[in-house]
């Protein structure tokens, strides 16, 4: 296609033409300083209210959600001749020009499709000594939806990728980049959320305005999320002397989270760490650029000392490794600050902002009916979905930050963190969230509700040392994990263990291979209807001892890297097992006392057999049920009496019909049955492709659940059974799916045996 347009110099030039994979490309060079009237917008912008943007206190004040939706070549069409649809279209190629080439090919702009909102929020204005709300304000920002079509393989329309950017009111009377941006925060003058203009450097001022602010305001609800962390005295890098110290007791520390990636990285090594405690060892020409700017930015904070994992623990010693490994939960939980570096790959990336060069947008306020607009620097993407909003979650968008396991522990502990993204830095704490464009630092206000956060909603819950908020972060949390990656298999069960043990001592209870004990009856009934699972290669090492990764603990699997498991709530009333392991000495048998209710007047576990009762039946567990294999690792075995049943499977079929029929796919379900009158219809929630039709398995009951936590459950109850199978000379049984099964077919079993049962 040729040129669409030519105007004068003071409207725009839009250039639409054909590209090699025919899609449309655009360019765009709108010009600013240009305030505009009715006429130079069309009839559908000219209804947005712009005065509206902006924070309104006034208890008269009513708003105007007004909306529209257009696509995108219609938007291109008026843009010649409305100042706002030409803005529009500039934030939209603007994106597409600054995209990474392999992202920006797989989208089509063509068919994008807009949707710009005027969108007003509540806020908590001040509030009262019990906490309470005493009064609401609204603040106004303009949305600006963007739904971009994935083009698949075959040049075909595939799922949707979803962009939002805000435009924001911009105040002249803050000032310029040339001025100290927090020195308004607080002021008197600045209205709450609206915009300011970040410098392409970052003000390293502002970053150490924020952290003393939530030092003097926020106090303690920031300083120590879960109580009874231990002090540590961690190696860590001095800024001022170039070289590594130990912390000293009353010492705080910035901690650094990033991605290693494939990068040959300068690391702390025994035949190293002598040279690298002299004064200047670690001088700028050596260091990693992370580690160079996250040195910069400890100094810009106030603080000296710098934590990062490459250099603070020595990567050839695997006593150091175990020693500070397993302290993760307190030198990122007791952390002054930890920087996030969410854009990085590998540790040879910078941190944007740090460095001139580093950054490249800056921010152009325009005119709209005499409102000056500023376009917000930190556009959501992807899929992700905040359940507290429904909004696309997370300013990260798609980053190798935010798929790594390693990096869920260091966000989770985290009570202050600095995020550095492409285009500016955030601040989060537990009461506040903020950035580099826009006016937050007012202690009376809420945080922005914009705006979505670092991660997933769920998270962002206030934490308290009680069960509800305990099952539902441990929930949370083995969801988001599972689905991360991770580089060795041995790591499964370190890349987690911060998060267990800021739990284990909040909380008061005790997490064995990764599961709560006080309530292994519903933590054992974890799994995913996609079934997209392999057993965990190789032996855990440094934490906790060292053995084989147990079947019966999702800690024993991974996934494809997007697989996420489920579990239900922790307190679902329990069937009444008792469960025993091996003390860590190896001597004597321990119980795991569990805390779960259980109805001490139905016993699921034999009704409807001939197996005997509660007081008749055994279930106490000594030392001579132990493996008489000694290659067996006792250490990950988990023992309880349960009643078992021995099924037939009689047939296996696809959920989806679309799939090739391979007897081998993990995405096939099995229906079994006990005689040839007795189907029995299960619910699988992970299933081993080994099992065939004809195949006779066994299930064991470890579970039960009253509700339907997801759409694999059954309504009005249902069993939750382990399908295993034992290892013929140890006598051990491991895990190779789990299901759950209809109470009413639970007891109709008719052959059903009480027995040991011992994981591995």
């Amino acid at each position: 296609m040729s040129s669409v347009a030519a105007h004068s110099a003071s409207s725009v030039s839009l250039v639409l033409s054909a590209t090699e994979d025919d899609r449309l490309s655009v360019s765009s060079d709108i010009p600013v300083g240009h305030s505009s009237t009715p006429d130079d917008l069309c009839l559908i912008c000219r209804h947005l209210d712009y005065e509206y943007v902006g924070f309104h206190d006034s208890a008269e004040y009513t708003s105007n959600n007004y909306f529209f939706q257009r696509e995108f070549p219609a938007l291109l069409s008026s843009s010649t001749r409305c100042i706002f649809c030409r803005r529009l279209v500039s934030i939209i190629t603007d994106w597409f020009a600054q995209s990474p080439a392999d992202r920006s090919k797989k989208l089509d702009i063509s068919r994008t499709h807009v949707v710009v909102s005027l969108e007003t929020d509540w806020h908590a204005v001040s509030r009262k000594k019990d906490g309470s709300a005493d009064a609401k304000a609204h603040s106004d920002r303009i949305r600006i939806n963007c739904s971009i079509p994935r083009l698949s393989t075959d040049n075909e329309t595939g799922q949707s990728q979803h962009l939002t950017f805000f435009l924001q009111r911009y105040e002249n009377s803050y000032g310029g980049p040339g001025q100290k941006p927090f020195l308004h925060a607080f002021s008197s003058r600045g209205q709450p959320y609206s915009g300011r203009q970040r410098p392409i450097v970052a003000d390293m001022a502002l970053f150490r305005r924020w952290k003393e602010t939530c030092q003097e305001i926020h106090g303690a609800k920031c300083s120590q999320i879960f109580p009874g962390t231990p002090n540590i005295r961690p190696r860590v890098i001095d800024v001022e002397r170039r070289c590594l110290t130990f912390a000293q007791e009353n010492d705080q520390w910035v901690c650094l989270s990033y991605v290693w990636g494939r990068a040959q990285t300068l690391r702390l090594l025994k035949e190293n760490m002598q040279a690298f405690s002299k004064p200047g060892s670690l001088s700028p020409d050596i260091l990693p650029n992370i580690t160079e700017d996250a040195l910069q930015v400890t100094k810009g904070l106030g603080e000296r000392y710098l934590w990062v994992d490459s250099l603070c623990i020595v990567q050839d010693d695997n006593e150091d490794k175990a020693k500070f490994i397993s302290r993760m939960d307190s030198i990122y939980a007791l952390a002054a600050v930890v920087i996030i570096s969410s854009t990085c790959t590998d540790a040879n990336t910078p941190l944007p902002g740090v460095k001139p060069g580093s950054r490249s947008q800056e921010q152009e306020p325009f005119k709209i009916r005499d409102v000056t607009l500023v376009q917000s620097l930190d556009p959501s993407l992807g899929v992700k979905v905040d359940l507290r909003t429904g909004r696309a979650a997370g300013y990260l968008g798609e980053t190798i930050w935010d798929t790594r396991a390693w990096t869920l522990q260091e966000r989770f502990l985290a009570s202050r963190s600095l995020i550095f993204t492409a285009e500016q830095v955030f601040w989060e704490c537990e009461e506040a969230f903020w950035c580099e464009d826009s006016f937050r630092e007012i202690p009376t206000i809420s945080p922005d509700p914009h705006r979505t956060s670092l991660c997933a909603g769920e998270l962002n819950l206030t934490w308290n040392s009680d069960i509800v908020t305990f099952d539902h972060f441990y929930r949370v949390l083995l969801e988001d994990y599972s689905g991360r990656g991770l580089s060795f298999d041995s790591d499964g069960l370190n890349a987690f263990i911060g998060v267990i043990q800021a739990l284990e001592r909040s909380i008061g209870e005790t997490f064995f291979w990764g599961m709560p004990t006080a309530f292994l009856e519903s933590a054992l009934a974890w799994g995913h209807r996609s079934h997209a699972l392999r057993r965990r290669h190789g032996v855990q090492a440094l934490v906790q001892g060292q053995g084989q990764f147990p079947s019966w603990s999702w800690v024993g699997w991974t996934s494809d890297g997007q697989t996420k498991l489920a579990n239900q709530n922790l307190t679902m009333e329990a069937l009444g097992l008792r469960f025993y392991r091996v003390s860590e000495d190896g001597r004597a048998m321990i119980e795991l006392r569990q805390n779960a209710k259980f109805n001490s007047e139905v016993d699921l576990l034999v009704e409807g057999s001939k197996l005997l009762d509660r007081s008749s039946r055994p279930y106490e567990v000594s030392m001579k049920d132990l493996p008489t294999d000694p290659s067996v690792s006792l250490s990950s075995l988990l023992y309880f009496w349960s009643s078992s049943a021995r099924l037939t499977v009689t047939s296996r079929h696809s959920v989806d019909d679309a799939m090739p029929r391979d007897p081998d796919s993990s995405t096939w379900e099995a229906i079994l049955s006990q005689g040839s009158d007795s189907i029995i219809q299960v619910s699988w929630s992970h299933i081993a492709p080994s099992v065939k039709p004809g195949d006779t398995v066994e299930l064991v009951a470890v579970a039960q659940n009253r509700g339907n936590w997801d759409a694999g459950h059954i309504d009005n109850g249902a069993i939750g059974v382990m399908l295993i199978s034992w290892e013929p000379k140890a006598a051990i049984a491991t895990r190779q799916g789990f299901a759950w099964i209809a109470i009413r077919d639970w007891t109709s079993l008719r052959d059903r045996e009480w027995k040991l049962i011992v994981l591995g």
